[in-house]
């Protein structure tokens, strides 16, 4: 077999040599040659007879172009030619629609079914416009390339890159650094660009700035409808105006009706009132101000050193305005929903609907409120917290109002009435207002703190005075009655009023347990705490 291949390898040379020479032949005779028409041709012994000079009204043809020019070396040879003067390139796309090329020079291989075109390049396609000084037009695959700055204008946009690519085909563009989108509604500063000119949609990677008389943008991914102006901005992605942010991983913009939608991660600062809004799912609306936010909401009011953490299934915040001094000031409104809990240092609550006006520094507690204030918890159908220099001042409860405070492991002091005012100073109770169904319990204890009877009294209305928490003093009005009992002579429920109800699980004691709720509290089959969500702090 080895002398077999031996005595036929000089056979074998000659047919290889045949079939590259067949290869070499059907690939010449595929490639069409440029047909050509001028009013003047010639040839010239310094160019040689392959090379043709045509002038006046020159045209060529291949295979589906059209090009024009006022003269050109064409080397029929070669099968390419250089054009100069007014050239216009004419090419179809798949979509039937066709691309308008001008410049001042063409070179154009019919090899290679490529144009380079330079000086005063203009590129056209339906309402688009290309403008640069240099552009390669590959017309095999409708692509064009700039390299040394252009400018496109599609309908309002104006687009500046320092590199392009355009995919006729496609309507696409793709640019390359220092892009640059002008809009008369804003500007957009982004180093990598994609761009279709039909859909007139944006895709924008990289960092990318929007700026506008409105607002500020920046994103690091995300895309932009130019016909209806709503876009998506991703990756460290957030919207700033005069008075407000809006951060979140994703953000959803509609210019037309300044609505905003972020997801994940979201926060809303106020700057003027110093609020914020947390959580992972949030819509802000830029024409007036109101923002909601789901999905662990929390509002923060930032202070120095002692900030108010408030979290419930959902948050929303507005603004309202005011005449001081003949001059309109605007002020945020907080409302939150269901499961609502809050903490600061010097007070504590928990409710299901609230409403904290920052106008007057007021906190209205909704359905089945309790506060806490030191060693004391509060509770009513309806508590309203006014506060001073953002520490408690006044609370206010109305109907029902219970006041409650741990004697010992299993005895309380009770304050209860149909209404009541409490006044703080220096973030402990101080004075006590009861109107109409005033009753107390309170276990009296001697200088060593040691238990020496338990007082039951009634009035329509009363006044307690506290010192160090504990009751000082008590003026009675309208038909006083009481009774001072040994501490050992009643049962423990005998010590409790109508409608006692010690909630002391419940109460947040720092920032993070304002997303702990009762039923995620209690202990498993594991003898381990459940709590549902961990903290964001």
């Amino acid at each position: 077999m080895i002398l077999l291949n031996n005595c036929y390898r000089p056979f074998l040379k000659k047919i290889i040599l045949i079939l590259r020479f067949f290869v070499i032949g059907i690939t010449v005779f595929s490639q069409k040659k440029i047909d050509f028409d001028s009013k003047f041709l010639f040839t010239t012994e310094e160019l040689g007879t392959d090379i043709k000079v045509l002038t006046d009204s020159v045209v060529f043809k291949h295979e589906n172009s059209i090009m024009f020019c006022d003269s050109a070396l064409f080397n029929y040879g070669e099968n390419y030619f250089d054009a100069y003067g007014n050239i216009k390139l004419v090419k179809p796309t798949k979509n039937k629609d066709t691309v308008f090329l001008y410049g001042d020079t063409l070179h154009y291989s019919g090899k290679k079914k490529y144009a380079k075109v330079r000086n005063r390049v203009v590129l056209e396609k339906d309402s688009m416009v290309l403008t640069t000084d240099s552009l390669d037009y590959d017309l095999g695959k409708n692509i064009g390339y700039y390299f040394n700055k252009g400018t496109t204008k599609n309908g309002k946009d104006t687009i500046r890159s320092v590199f392009g690519y355009y995919f006729a085909d496609d309507n696409e563009f793709f640019f390359k650094k220092d892009v640059s989108l002008t809009n008369p509604r804003f500007k957009m500063f982004s180093d990598t660009l994609m761009h279709n000119t039909l859909t007139e949609i944006s895709y924008f990677k990289g960092p990318t700035e929007i700026l506008s008389d409105s607002n500020y943008i920046y994103c690091e991914n995300g895309w932009y409808n130019h016909k209806k102006n709503i876009s998506q901005f991703n990756q460290n992605a957030y919207l700033i105006n005069k008075e407000q942010s809006l951060k979140g991983d994703s953000l959803y913009y509609d210019r037309n009706s300044g609505i905003g939608k972020a997801f994940k991660n979201v926060i809303f600062h106020d700057t003027i009132q110093n609020v914020l809004l947390l959580g992972n799912t949030g819509l802000y609306n830029e024409n007036n101000s109101f923002s909601l936010m789901t999905d662990r909401a929390v509002f923060v009011q930032v202070t120095d050193g002692d900030s108010l953490f408030l979290h419930a299934d959902t948050l929303q915040t507005y603004k309202d305005s005011v005449i001081i001094n003949d001059k309109y000031k605007t002020f945020r409104i907080i409302q939150a929903f269901h499961h609502v809990k809050g903490y600061k240092s010097d007070f504590q609550f928990k409710c299901d609907s609230m409403i904290y006006n920052l106008k007057d520094s007021v906190i209205e507690l909704r359905i089945n409120p309790v506060m806490w204030s030191d060693s004391n918890q509060l509770s009513a159908e309806y508590i309203e917290i006014q506060t001073y220099r953002n520490e408690v001042d006044r609370i206010d409860l109305s109907n029902t109002a219970f006041i409650i405070s741990q004697s010992d492991s299993i005895r309380f002091n009770q304050i209860f009435g149909k209404n009541m005012s409490a006044y703080v100073e220096n973030k402990e109770l101080y004075l006590i207002d009861v109107a109409e169904e005033g009753k107390t319990v309170y276990f009296i204890r001697d200088d060593q703190n040691k238990l020496i009877g338990v007082n039951f009294l009634n009035c329509t209305d009363m006044e307690i005075h506290m010192k160090d928490n504990k009751v000082d003093m008590i003026w009675f009005f309208d038909k006083p009655t009481g009774k001072l009992y040994p501490p050992l002579s009643l049962g423990e429920s005998e010590t409790k009023l109508p409608n006692f109800k010690w909630d002391i699980e419940q109460r947040p004691l720092k920032k993070e347990d304002i997303f702990i709720r009762k039923k995620e509290a209690v202990e498993t089959e594991n003898s381990e705490t459940v709590i549902e969500n961990k903290s964001d702090f």
